[in-house]
């Protein structure tokens, strides 16, 4: 089939997936389960397109690839789903299928992203055979963020058929670069040596960017143009996204996109087959509405691409001086900041002293420890370490989270994954972890020297001093160590140490970097128990368990106490500091035998 007809533009449909959720399908499968799960409903979606005058029809497969198959037990379908999904849209014989490929993975945009030609096939092969063993006409890489990795996935298709006609479509923001930071000129430059029939754009803010999209690339680009935006920005209502009805201002915008350049035009998110009804009119009559404005992106603050310039906190000369003292101080349940300060005003006497904020333990509900540090700072004049929990955080929340702790002073921070929501006061809450330690190490060097995770300018370069955790005793600390300061980490913390054979056992680590092992008294017997059976990574001594046993409850502090001073002593020496925890008396009296 001549998909390119001379001069005249190709009409697509619009959208597929979100239109399926749109008329009801259940949200929690992925839109491509449709075709085993629904095939009426997604053949009936396709027969509306084509009788609304969409030419060619887009295959249900966006995210049927093997590893976002494989999230719902399904990976082991994937070519079975994509070869009937072309033959579902195939139904309407007057119309071509266009198989949809999109990103790998979760489509997380920033730079993380795999390269891994192996791990790309892996992903792509199965959806690959399955759209062609279907008989596709086209396949179509949409939506795609990163030119260098669509051109692995394109040059992937290529190892398998040398003449399917291949189409690529971009998505861009607000600033024109994709979510990854790159270009229209980027995605023009990476595709200039291959035979792809069409590139483009899709989904994005909405039809106005489009028509500066529309303009960039018929000043760039040699290949024929094809675009397909959303219907307009998305409102999240009553669980799923509600877009704009506005099909005649989508056809205004896309009539003014019309050209000799121009080969195909279609909808993204949001756009219905009414849609597409009214521009496959509008296109029939020869129709000539234009809109004559440009894309305006969002004003942005006047850039100044400059590294952080800041103190490091008082901490890391305390961790040089191999003296280090944190206490552990848990914000308030409430809004009250009163007793908290009263007991940070106790413990701060213990000065030179970091008072080490926790980020909702065991999930739990307490106010945010960054506002808890910026109160100790303030009102008080004691350095705060701030816990940073990646749990209930999304990609945009940590950026914009840690550059408020830089430009507020609180460059003192503590990266951890955080405790299950399942722990804690809303055990159905949704825990999000966009982020490993790793990978915030990686963000934290890229904001300093004023850049995003994806390396977009974003201005003044914002300052820290990280910290993680480490678990000593674990074959893998050392390399784990390893990794984490040449990412940038500049101190450790330990989980609760019981012993000095723990101690003894990681000594070259302790010598050659700053690990602060944490100590925590026992409360009772049942502390014990559970720290000692319970808790990964936690080993107590079967001498001390014993000997606990044989105590009264209401002893159990005092001896523990009077246990890791003894523990302190002796491993003093050899670490950069220590991090105590636990009940204010056993952290008030093993502070004051840190600082004898």
């Amino acid at each position: 089939m001549n998909l390119l007809k001379d001069g005249k533009i190709l009409l697509a449909d619009g959208a597929i997936g979100e239109y399926l959720f749109s008329l009801g399908y259940p949200g929690n499968y992925l839109a491509c389960e449709a075709v085993i799960r629904s095939p009426e409903i997604l053949a009936s979606i396709h027969r509306e397109y084509a009788s609304a005058g969409a030419e060619i029809l887009t295959t249900d497969t966006f995210d049927a690839n093997t590893v976002k198959l494989d999230m719902h037990g399904l990976a082991d379908r994937c070519e079975e789903i994509n070869c009937r999904a072309v033959k579902l849209a195939a139904r309407n014989r007057n119309c071509a299928v266009m198989g949809s490929i999109g990103p790998p993975e979760t489509a997380r945009s920033f730079c993380a992203e795999p390269r891994n030609t192996d791990r790309l096939r892996q992903t792509y092969a199965p959806q690959i055979e399955g759209l062609l063993n279907g008989g596709v006409d086209l396949i179509l890489l949409e939506t795609q963020v990163d030119p260098v990795q669509t051109r692995i996935i394109y040059d992937i298709i290529r190892s398998y058929s040398d003449d399917i006609p291949v189409a690529v479509t971009f998505t861009y923001g607000h600033d024109l670069l994709t979510p990854s930071g790159y270009s229209i000129k980027d995605s023009i430059s990476e595709f200039e040596n291959t035979d792809i029939v069409m590139l483009g754009s899709n989904h994005g803010i909405g039809p106005l960017q489009f028509l500066d999209i529309h303009r960039k690339f018929v000043t760039s680009s040699p290949f024929p143009l094809m675009l397909q935006p959303n219907a307009g920005t998305g409102k999240y209502l009553n669980g799923r996204f509600v877009f704009p009805e506005n099909p005649d201002h989508f056809c205004r915008c896309m009539l003014s996109c019309t050209g000799r350049a121009t080969s195909l035009l279609g909808g993204c998110c949001g756009t219905t087959p009414a849609f597409i009804s009214t521009l496959s009119r509008k296109l029939s009559e020869g129709a000539e509405l234009r809109v004559f404005s440009s894309w305006i992106p969002d004003e942005t603050d006047e850039i100044r691409n400059s590294g952080a310039t800041y103190d490091p906190p008082s901490l890391s000369a305390q961790l040089a001086g191999r003296d280090a003292l944190i206490l552990e101080l848990l914000p308030p349940r409430g809004g009250d900041l009163s007793l908290f300060s009263s007991r940070a005003d106790k413990l701060g006497r213990f000065a030179p002293v970091t008072i080490s904020i926790p980020d909702s333990p065991m999930g739990k509900v307490r106010m945010s420890p960054c506002i808890s540090g910026l109160y100790l700072r303030e009102k008080l004049g004691i350095e705060p370490l701030v816990h940073f929990a990646l749990r209930d955080r999304s990609l945009t929340r940590i950026q914009s989270d840690l550059l408020g702790l830089s430009g507020s002073g609180l460059q003192g921070i503590f990266l951890i994954s955080g405790d299950p929501s399942s722990l804690g006061d809303y055990p159905e809450s949704t825990a999000v972890y966009d982020l490993t330690t790793e990978q915030t190490l990686k963000l934290l060097q890229y904001l300093t020297i004023g850049k995003d995770l994806n390396g977009r300018k974003i201005g003044a370069g914002a300052g820290f001093f990280p910290g993680s955790a480490v678990a000593l005793g674990d074959p893998d600390s050392v390399d784990k160590v390893k990794r984490r300061w040449e990412a940038g980490c500049r101190f450790f913390i330990t989980q609760p140490v019981f012993s000095m054979e723990t101690i003894e056992r990681s000594a070259e680590l302790l010598e050659e970097y700053p690990v602060l092992p944490a100590v925590m008294p026992f409360r009772n017997k049942y502390s014990a128990e559970y720290l000692a059976s319970e808790v990964p990574g936690i080993s107590v001594p079967d001498h001390i368990l014993a000997k606990i046993q044989e105590l009264d409850d209401c002893d159990v502090l005092s001896f523990s106490i009077d246990y890791l001073s003894k523990l302190m002593d002796g491993m003093r020496k050899m670490i950069s500091g220590v991090y105590i925890a636990g009940s204010r008396k056993g952290m008030m009296k093993l502070a004051e035998e840190w600082r004898e």
